[in-house]
Formats: structure tokens, sequence, C-alpha cells
């Protein structure tokens, strides 16, 4: 009788951990799998163009302020991610790198043109 409580107990704290696990891979995927897929492995430049799509940021329903998005294309299907930069206006262009085998995982890329 103990055996098998012992043994349902050991899965349900197996269960948390790979719980535990997934939630912080949800919250945290930028940090722990996007940063270094687009810090170790080969990335592409492409030209993309801030579109008329408001992101709201903390408290935006406080206080009203957002980010555009902005878009590019890669083998003929569109990519969207947000700016993160409220300096940016509808139609700006701005480079941005990507990941080929993975192009949903990019980023604007920093140089003298972003700043």
């Amino acid at each position: 009788m103990n055996k098998r409580i012992t043994k349902k107990k050991d899965r349900f704290i197996i269960f948390k951990r790979i719980l535990l696990v997934i939630i912080l891979l949800f919250f945290l995927k930028e940090l722990i799998i996007y940063q270094p897929i687009l810090n170790l492995f080969e990335t592409q430049k492409v030209i993309a163009k801030i579109i008329n799509e408001k992101n709201g940021m903390r408290r935006s329903h406080l206080t009203g302020d957002f980010v555009y998005s902005y878009s590019f294309e890669y083998k003929g299907k569109e990519y969207k991610n947000e700016s993160d930069n409220q300096n940016f206006i509808v139609g700006q262009e701005l480079i941005v790198e990507f990941n080929p085998t993975f192009p949903f995982i990019n980023r604007i890329y920093k140089s003298r043109f972003t700043e």
C-alpha cells in the first residue's frame, strides 16, 4: 500500500517539475531560445517596413502607449514582429536580421539606422 502511495507522489512531483519547466520556457522563450539562435547561428538581413499594427505596451490601458509592428517577406511568406520602439512611424524602413531556418525568430538589426 505504501509503495503505491509513494509512486503516486513521485509521479506528481515529476509532473509538477515538467509543468514548471514548460511554463518557464513559455515566458522566457525570447531569452532562453530566440536570442541564442540569433547570436550563435547563421542570420540573414532583410529590409522590413513599419506597418500600421499597434501593440500595446506595459500599462497601455492606462497610458495609451503603443509601438508599431514591422513586417518583411521571406520565401513568399510574410513575417511580423513588434518594433519595441515608439519612435518609428508607419512606412519607415529598417533592417531586420532573422534565422533562415526559423524566420519567425527575428529582431531589429542594431545599426546606425535604428539609433
